[in-house]
């Protein structure tokens, strides 16, 4: 077998478990524990710190499934203008229960989920996003902590995919050459 023949082949071979490894990806998890539970229903308050970012969004995808160890309060996910939004003081009361803004049923909101078994999916996106916590209904939570288990699963792209095709069509290429 020649020279070509081996780097080539080689470089296909790259490619197949590039493409292999992508598909199936990487999890990461963890918790965190002892989160204060708002006291005040159906208001959202939000994190000072941002969600950190997917800064390589071109290459590889990223699925975050949270769930919690409670049924009495909600999480959300919104970008930074419905953060500011959101915590603008309304003009008159906080909110009367007329309306959905700044809760998991917003429209605005990127992802929400009222159930912490079930929890929450949410295709992470570019850009500054925050995670807000309230309470679900009129009554005040049951308890003072929630604890929040969370699950990134880490992706290839489209772009990856792409690459890793080059790399294999140029590994085809190059065993052919003379």
């Amino acid at each position: 077998m020649r020279k070509q023949e081996k780097v080539g082949y080689g470089m296909v071979a790259v490619a197949v478990l590039l493409t292999l490894g992508g598909s199936i990806g990487f999890v990461m998890d963890g918790e965190v524990n002892d989160i204060p539970t708002p006291n005040a229903p159906e208001r959202t308050f939000f994190g000072d710190e941002p969600l950190p970012e997917n800064g390589l969004s071109t290459f590889i995808s990223a699925r975050l499934t949270l769930t919690w160890d409670r049924d009495d309060i909600y999480v959300v996910i919104v970008d930074e203008d419905e953060k500011k939004t959101c915590e603008a003081p309304p003009p008159g009361l906080l909110n009367q229960g007329s309306t959905t803004a700044c809760t998991p049923y917003d429209a605005d909101v990127r992802a929400a989920g009222t159930d912490g078994s079930e929890g929450l999916n949410w295709d992470v996106e570019p850009g500054v996003h925050f995670a807000g916590i309230g309470t679900v209904g009129q009554t005040l939570p049951e308890g003072t902590e929630v604890n929040m288990f969370y699950e990134v699963h880490l992706q290839a792209g489209f772009v990856s995919y792409f690459l890793f095709a080059l790399l294999g069509v140029g590994g085809l290429a190059y065993s052919r050459v003379e």
